[in-house]
């Protein structure tokens, strides 16, 4: 697939989601004030990562009826059957959100997010951020069901790829660094409120 259909199709997407959550928004029905209020502690995990065997958790603290404080880490350290295919990534992304509407379960947010990873053949870091867009949907009396996407910057760095000969990894090419302008999350994410 180009990279023109590729956009196309991202461009597409985002603006499904934003006449998806608009839509939502302007529903006549009245809601009661947010369901997690100020003060609320939430647990989160996202299922995206889970997909990808990253165990991942988070907290939320609603600072106010409209603003969330995030911070979210996975973890994964995994070797295949054979000594040279592994899987090792760790990620921290921080995020404040600001709730919109009158059910506070739509949000537009601000995200950094950092971490690394070792895969087999190639390794380095990651760090950016950007915005967040999504929308809660009340599951129960203390469940929700984030959906959300992530736009932004990602800046890779220290990153080197190798193949692996004689037990000993061999690096292929210099350390190089890079950037990415575009998505950069997805999540289905369940967050339980704990107190």
């Amino acid at each position: 697939m180009n990279k023109q259909m590729k956009a196309n199709k991202t461009v597409i997407f985002c603006i499904l989601f934003f006449v998806g959550i608009v839509t939502y928004a302007q529903q006549s029905e009245q809601y009661s004030q947010t369901y997690f209020k100020k003060g609320s502690l939430s647990l989160r995990t996202n299922a995206v990562p889970w997909l990808m065997l990253m165990p991942n958790a988070g907290f939320e603290y609603k600072a106010s009826n409209n603003i969330g404080l995030i911070v979210d880490g996975a973890f994964a350290r995994w070797n295949l059957e054979t000594a040279n295919k592994y899987w090792h990534v760790w990620h921290v992304a921080p995020q404040a959100r600001y709730y919109i509407g009158e059910p506070k379960y739509n949000y537009l947010g601000l995200q950094y997010m950092m971490g690394e990873y070792n895969l087999t053949g190639t390794q380095g870091s990651y760090m950016g951020g950007g915005l967040t867009l999504g929308h809660q949907f009340d599951c129960g009396h203390n469940l929700l069901v984030d959906v959300g996407f992530s736009l932004g910057y990602l800046y890779l760095y220290n990153t080197e790829e190798y193949t692996h000969k004689n037990g000993m990894n061999v690096r292929t090419k210099d350390k190089y660094s890079h950037g990415y302008w575009g998505p950069t999350g997805a999540s289905i994410t369940f967050v339980w409120k704990i107190n």
